[in-house]
This record gives structure tokens, C-alpha cells and sequence, in this order.
């Protein structure tokens, strides 16, 4: 059965309310050891938001995949943050006098590995969201997402190999090269996608005792295979059954949640943390360096607490008045 209002997973929004606080400690770090390990922990988060896209991209009986709806969206949030983060560029030019440096190479290395430049590069989530809905529209149109799954484990065959691989021989690859639309994003979109094609299937073979046992595991794995390692990739090799366990048990019991504050946060907020927490993280480095607390241990503790708390109060404020302009201008059209 193709999913309803009145069967709402609960459970996924629930995740992505914890996921989008990893973003944010992800990025920006707590000092030392116990910076290494949440972050190491919490590279599950961006997979999770690719999942989450390729699942609700999923349409049965015949319903197609509304590409236009789906690709105008992101456009406007893309358009939003990046006018937004250009000014925040120029008033940084301006009143810093911080360097702004356009050349070639950047914008090719924008278009073909969506690495932003000028504008905050955690932003390159939202650019290779457009290109894999693009790319899926695509393969929609010609009736080709089953042979797509097949791409699923080569990608990750890819990613493994240029990442964790080439390191431990020695060969340096820049992370662009394998975290990018085409490699991390269509994958696990990809995988989503599956999971709700068979997700009955799925959902009736693997046990919550066997999913929560993957999950602890992977995650605890995760912790001695950076130390091992000694480099952060962006995705573990241990992150890949960690977020896919975590997803599936996630579809499993979506009553999980319900009426949980992490819930409402995950659902109405975490795009817009994902977009705000650069520019509030950069801002209180800046504000740190003027008042000369860079070294102080305290502070740079209670960095990741400030940057979260300011994201979401200032996320609330905008999710508010984008409702505000939204409610005013249907008013205006009745």
C-alpha cells in the first residue's frame, strides 16, 4: 500500500530531528577526544537525509514521480540560501575584509562535484539534492529505478575504495571526488527508494532485535575504525549498515515519536538547521576571535551548545515568518 496521511511514520521525522543535531556537532566539533567521537558517531545524518528523499520519492499504482514539484522546491531553497549566504559574503568582504576568490576551476569543480565556493560549503548537500532528483527524473520517466538499484552497491564499492581505499595505500583523493551527487547521493537515494519499494518485505524478515544489534554495533565500530584510519572520510565504512539498519527500524516502527518534540523539530526544522547552523557557526567565530576566547577550552565546549541553541531559535523565527508571508499572500488570493 502506498503511504497516507493516516499512516504517518512518526519515526523517520523522529530521526531526522536527531540527525539534524548531529549536522551541527558534525560540523562543528566539541574539543578533543569527545569532539573525534560524536562526530564520528553522527556521519549518519547526511545518508539519512538522502534516504529520507529517495523514500518519499517512491510512488505506486501507476503514480508518477511529480520531478517538477519535487526540483522547483529545492530550487527555492537552494536560490534562498544561496542570495543569503552571498550577502553574508559580502558584508564579511566589507566589514572583515575577508577575501572572495571566483575562478574557474571553482565553478567546475561546483558543477561536476557540487563543491560550493563563496557561499558555505555544508551547503553542497542541497546541490547534489537537485542533481540526484534530476537524475532520478530521469530514470523515472524510462521506467529504470530497478535497474538503478544495481547501481547501489557499485557506488558504495566506489565510495569505500576512493575514500578509506586509497588512503590506506597511500594515494590522496579529495573528498569531493566520492562525496558528490552522483556517488554518496544517488546511492543512498537510491537505497531509500528500495527500502519502500520492499519495504513489507524488509520490514517482515528483519526482527527490531537483529536492527537494534546492527545498530549498536555499527556505531560502536565506527569509533575504533577512525582511530584506526586516522582521517575523517564523511561516511565510515561502518556508517553504511549503521544508517541503513537505522532507517529500516525507523520504517519498522513508525509509531515511535509520535508527539515527540523531536518529531515536530525533524519534520518543520531540520532543512532549516541544516541551511542556518553554517552562517550562525562562522558568526560565532568571528565574535570568539574578536573577544580573543579562540584558545579557551571552556569556550570552544561550549561552541557546538551555543550553535545549536542559536540555530534553532533562529530556524523557529524564519519557519514563522515564512508562514506568516505564505498565509498573507493566500489570503491575498482569495
Amino acid at each position: 500500500m502506498a503511504e497516507t496521511r493516516a499512516e504517518r511514520n512518526y519515526c523517520l521525522d523522529f530521526v531526522k530531528g536527531i540527525a539534524c543535531i548531529s549536522v551541527v556537532f558534525m560540523h562543528c566539533e566539541f574539543p578533543g577526544t569527545l569532539g573525534t567521537l560524536v562526530q564520528c558517531v553522527s556521519r549518519f545524518c547526511v545518508p539519512y537525509f538522502f534516504m529520507v528523499s529517495g523514500y518519499f520519492s517512491y510512488y505506486e499504482n501507476g503514480r508518477s514521480f511529480p520531478a517538477a514539484r519535487k526540483i522547483k522546491h529545492i530550487l527555492i531553497i537552494i536560490a534562498a540560501s544561496t542570495v543569503f549566504y552571498l550577502l553574508f559574503a559580502a558584508a564579511k568582504y566589507l566589514f572583515l575584509g575577508e577575501s572572495i576568490s571566483v575562478s574557474g576551476k571553482s565553478v567546475i569543480f561546483f558543477l561536476l562535484f557540487n563543491k560550493p565556493f563563496i557561499i558555505a560549503g555544508q551547503l553542497w548537500f542541497l546541490f547534489s539534492l537537485l542533481y540526484v532528483y534530476i537524475l532520478y527524473a530521469i530514470t523515472d520517466k524510462l521506467k529504470m529505478q530497478k535497474i538503478a538499484y544495481y547501481l547501489i552497491p557499485v557506488l558504495i564499492l566506489v565510495y569505500i575504495s576512493l575514500a578509506q581505499g586509497c588512503h590506506i595505500i597511500g594515494v590522496s583523493v579529495a573528498n569531493m571526488i566520492y562525496r558528490n551527487f552522483l556517488i554518496e547521493g544517488l546511492a543512498f537515494f537510491m537505497l531509500g527508494h528500495l527500502i519502500h519499494r520492499y519495504r513489507e518485505r524488509i520490514t517482515e524478515k528483519l526482527s527490531n532485535e537483529l536492527l537494534v544489534t546492527v545498530i549498536v554495533l555499527s556505531t560502536l565500530l565506527c569509533i575504533p575504525e577512525r582511530y584506526a584510519v586516522g582521517r575523517d572520510f564523511g561516511v565510515n565504512i561502518c556508517t553504511f549498515p549503521q544508517v541503513t539498519a537505522i532507517f529500516i527500524f525507523a520504517v519498522k516502527n513508525g509509531n515511535i515519536g509520535q508527539n515527540n518534540i523531536l518529531t515536530k523539530f525533524g519534520k518543520k526544522y531540520s532543512m532549516l538547521v541544516y541551511v542556518i547552523h553554517p552562517f550562525v557557526w562562522q558568526s560565532l567565530k568571528i565574535a570568539y576571535s574578536k573577544l580573543g576566547i579562540d584558545d579557551s577550552t571552556a569556550a570552544q565546549y561550549l561552541m557546538p551548545i551555543m550553535v545549536l541553541a542559536l540555530t534553532v531559535m533562529l530556524s523557529l523565527i524564519v519557519e514563522k515568518l515564512i508562514a506568516a508571508v505564505s498565509n498573507k499572500n493566500q489570503k491575498a488570493r482569495v
